[in-house]
């Protein structure tokens, strides 16, 4: 009998001196931030979409972890109409939304539900987002999966995530993998913790765009508590995973801290309101909580008599004195960086240095001693502080034509699909918001999509082109409509399958011009051409389908003063 225990015996014993010679270090413990700095996680998923977890579960784990707020981000359209802002388990709780562009994913906080689905370029996906009052982070721009990276570096985005865990672990090799799965039960953050790596690609993407605007850089936990397979993706069908990494792990290994005015006050709808406006104005760092926790960071420039702080643009009007201390441990390492490259560093003591009058934008990454990855994962990094920030000047009005035909309008045709309506007539001549082009008539079109599953259910009104598009660059109507909605302006040209190309617009129940140039237009599927063949085009297309508009849904508009102009 001693003999047969002896062997497992054995065999467990070796383990355990596995497990505990690949076990990552102990979580050291600093000082904590000010009482105003309130830690939470941003981006996580529920089983509203495709996380595991109910929203008072995930709460409560937060709550575990020792976090004072979450932003929820489920995927959707914007559609749903989000919960108010609450307290469950003593966090606070704030509802957000990831939405899907031809660019990449947009995770939205701080908007109302829309009156129609969002989505689409992420020019007007962000248009939409501003326009309902919300702000938005480019989600896992750094992720090695192209459906899931940000392609879009050109849209006017809010902000980045500078760290993504889900993208961290998809770019490891198997080995560190299997060891992280290994010691996860022992020490689940810590491992979790050794899969990442500062993210130099994404990092200097934000210093780029950091030179040209203001915008924020966010830790984006993108948690599901979901590991497994589902059905063609979809959450809601019968699938095998398992719960990993729990909601509770994830925000254990890193967190956002942000820096308020005042206190939380417990009012959660005004609580939101701080927290959010405090992410937008980019007073925010993020830390690394599984090396070390939980960390502060100050970090202030003074030119003058002005002094800002982080995520504050400053004056020069003298050298630029930058200061940075944190509660960090011992042989803590702090970098400050200039345009995104090192500019001073010091280890264990504050940071001091004199930038002089050059603009710059600055901000600070915090290096443990304990850190790890190829290269080190910094254990703070903070938004910029921005020196001699020159703001972005207005884009520039629409420009007046320099020559004008009018579109056929008194020629225009219905289409729809086998169960949609579209019907297009001659608006009345006495109706105010009928206006006339050239003796061309305005057009008032009413539209339907048929109920049910999206199964490319559309309505359009066609308006056959004259010869000689090419030599005009836009296309310019008026516009007026039922409701708030987004639709289509496309090119139809008898090329191939009969090929389009598109732009979408937003319209609602005040009249407004609407001026589109060519050059914006996307091919819509697969064209022989990316851009329009404008000597080619035989008609101009008004288009409803299911990309902006829900399945069962209609409305109308009246469109007028069509015509391409150069």
């Amino acid at each position: 009998m001693r003999r047969r225990l002896r062997v497992p015996a054995i065999v467990l014993a070796v383990a355990a001196l596995i497990l505990f010679a690949l076990l990552p270090p102990r979580t050291q413990q600093t000082g904590p931030p000010p009482a105003s700095t309130v830690r939470g996680a941003f981006h996580i998923h529920s089983n509203r979409s495709d996380g595991s977890g109910s929203v008072e579960a995930i709460a409560a784990a937060a709550a575990r972890a020792g976090l004072q707020f979450i932003i929820l981000t489920d995927h959707g359209d914007g559609t749903r109409v989000p919960d108010a802002p609450a307290y469950r388990s003593g966090v606070l709780t704030i509802d957000g939304v990831e939405l899907n562009t031809t660019g990449g994913h947009f995770a939205a906080s701080g908007l109302p539900a829309s009156p129609y689905p969002i989505a689409g370029t992420p020019d007007d996906v962000i248009e939409d987002v501003h326009r309902l009052g919300g702000f938005g982070v480019a989600a896992h721009p750094g992720s090695p999966r192209p459906s899931l990276s940000w392609q879009d570096w050109v849209a006017p985005i809010d902000g980045l995530e500078w760290l993504n865990a889900d993208s961290e672990w998809r770019d490891e090799p198997r080995l560190p993998i299997t060891r992280a799965l290994f010691t996860y039960l022992v020490r689940a953050p810590q491992s979790m913790a050794m899969l990442l790596d500062r993210p130099v690609s994404v990092l200097q993407r934000w210093d780029d765009l950091a030179k040209t605007r203001k915008i924020v850089g966010l830790a984006g936990a993108d948690a599901h508590a979901r590991l497994g397979s589902r059905q063609g993706g979809d959450p809601d069908t019968s699938s095998f995973h398992v719960r990993l990494p729990g909601y509770e792990s994830s925000f254990r290994t890193f967190s956002n801290h942000v820096a308020l005015d005042d206190r939380l006050s417990g009012d959660a709808a005004a609580d939101a309101a701080g927290v959010l406006a405090a992410i937008r104005a980019g007073r925010v760092y993020s830390v690394i909580d599984a090396l070390a926790t939980p960390g502060s960071l100050t970090f202030t420039a003074t030119s003058g008599s002005e002094t800002a702080r982080i995520g504050d643009s400053l004056a020069i009007t003298s050298d630029v004195l930058l200061h940075a201390v944190a509660s960090a441990p011992s042989g803590t390492t702090l970098v400050l960086l200039r345009d995104g490259q090192r500019l001073h560093e010091v280890t264990d003591g504050p940071l001091e240095t004199n930038g002089g009058k050059e603009p710059g934008v600055y901000r600070i990454e915090a290096y443990t001693s304990n850190a790890h990855g190829g290269p080190a994962i910094p254990w703070i990094v903070s938004n910029p502080i921005y020196a001699g920030f020159t703001p972005p000047p207005p884009p520039p009005p629409i420009p007046a034509p320099r020559s004008r035909i009018p579109a056929r309008t008194g020629e225009a045709a219905a289409e729809k699909g086998p169960r949609d309506t579209s019907t297009v007539e001659a608006a009345p001549i006495s109706e105010p918001r009928a206006r006339t082009f050239a003796g061309d008539p305005a057009v008032h079109w009413t539209f339907a999509l048929s109920p049910g599953t999206p199964v490319r259910q559309f309505a359009a009104v066609a308006i056959p082109v004259s010869p000689g598009l090419d030599s005009f660059d836009r296309v310019r109507f008026r516009v007026i409509g039922s409701a708030p909605m987004r639709a289509w302006v496309q090119l139809r040209a008898p090329v191939g399958n009969t090929e389009r190309w598109g732009k979408t617009f937003y319209l609602d129940t005040e009249s407004r011009i609407v001026d589109v140039a060519f050059a914006s237009f996307a091919a819509i599927g697969v064209t022989s051409s990316p851009r329009a063949p404008l000597d080619r085009v035989s008609h101009l297309l008004f288009v409803v389908d299911t990309m902006n508009t829900l399945p069962g849904k209609g409305g109308s508009m009246t469109i007028s003063e069509v015509g391409f102009v150069k």
